[in-house]
């Protein structure tokens, strides 16, 4: 039995320790639960299929995944009897014109043969839209992925801690200094990684989401996540409250105030797709969120540490069987991601 130090426990940490625990490894987790953790300010969208990036090393990771996502998840619910709001209720993908609409169609089908938890794809008519989110706009041609989910990060953060002293870790809200521990270090800090490991470079953005609340609409309490135009995204939180996101803002601070701009941003944008309903705003939810300057994690050495980082806005979709490939790799057990494709 080794002993592992994890140096903070956002979603990349808490998964690695979980999984170390699953292979009966002594596991420490270190935590000072600052404000602004990427994990818990994330709209927690798994739908990596109709991403356009090209980056085949980043599809491979998060197509691996979205397919891990419903087996990690029963299995810890299971073993906590916790509630994670994973859901899979697909995702629908909006376009500005039925021209956009069929190649994005034809693009995302194309994926289907090499991952067929997407389930079907379907190139949705205005009619048919409605059927799906009666609250929509039918302005954008859509297509529906079958296999699109979300997952709250913060409850699933909450069931992976629960997990993780169940199976016998010890959970630290502290900090610690890495040089003072014996044993595998493992630094998994997101946007704070820069105070101990010179490799990678880490820098962050500032993501904020809006909550809306829609009135006199039809209720849609199993709505499917949407994803907008450009960048934006919508995601269902209760019945007819939802969040709407990002703000992307390059940043060196921890700036956890809201922004007034950025809220009305949203707001502005969120009134594209509810033309027909009354909005009211909510809360804002502000993370920051990791990046390297290759925009892939980085999973590898870097000195004395190990260092899982750099995670970015797909998050939530890779760390899950980051934690798996990465407690697989430490212990001497056969991978299925080539992890030295992320150092």
């Amino acid at each position: 039995m080794t002993t592992y130090h994890i140096i903070g426990a956002g979603i990349a940490g808490a998964s690695i320790a979980y999984h170390l625990l699953q292979l009966n490894q002594k596991v420490f987790i270190y935590d000072r639960d600052d404000i602004g953790q990427a994990t818990k300010a994330s709209a927690g969208i798994i739908c990596p299929w109709t991403s356009q990036r090209r980056n085949k090393k980043w599809y491979r990771l998060v197509k691996e995944g979205a397919k891990y996502y419903p087996q990690f998840i029963d299995e810890l619910e299971a073993l906590t009897d916790m509630q994670t709001g994973y859901r899979q209720r697909g995702a629908l993908c909006l376009f500005k014109d039925d021209y956009i609409q069929g190649l994005a169609y034809e693009r995302i089908k194309a994926k289907q043969k090499e991952a067929p938890e997407m389930g079907k794809v379907l190139k949705l008519t205005a009619e048919e839209l409605t059927t799906y989110h009666p609250s929509m706009t039918t302005e954008y041609p859509a297509v529906y992925v079958e296999g699109g989910a979300q997952v709250n990060g913060f409850s699933l953060l909450t069931a992976l801690k629960q997990a993780i002293i169940q199976l016998g870790g010890q959970w630290h809200t502290q900090s610690v200094n890495p040089q003072t521990l014996d044993g595998t270090i493992i630094y998994t800090a997101g946007a704070w990684s820069n105070e101990y490991a010179a490799t990678p470079q880490v820098r962050h953005q500032r993501a904020e989401l809006l909550e809306v609340m829609l009135h006199e609409a039809p209720l849609a309490d199993v709505a499917p996540v949407v994803m907008g135009l450009g960048p934006m995204y919508i995601v269902p939180t209760t019945k007819n409250h939802y969040m709407i996101g990002t703000t992307h803002e390059d940043t060196t601070s921890f700036n956890m105030n809201d922004s007034p701009e950025n809220r009305d941003y949203l707001f502005t944008q969120i009134k594209r797709y509810f033309k027909e309903t009354p909005l009211k705003k909510g809360i804002s939810s502000i993370g920051f969120r990791p990046l390297t300057d290759e925009n892939l994690p980085y999973i590898g050495p870097s000195g004395q540490l190990f260092v899982v980082n750099g995670l970015g806005s797909s998050g939530l979709t890779a760390a899950p069987v980051i934690g798996r490939e990465v407690a697989h790799y430490l212990t001497g057990k056969k991978t299925v991601l080539d992890l030295t494709d992320y150092h």
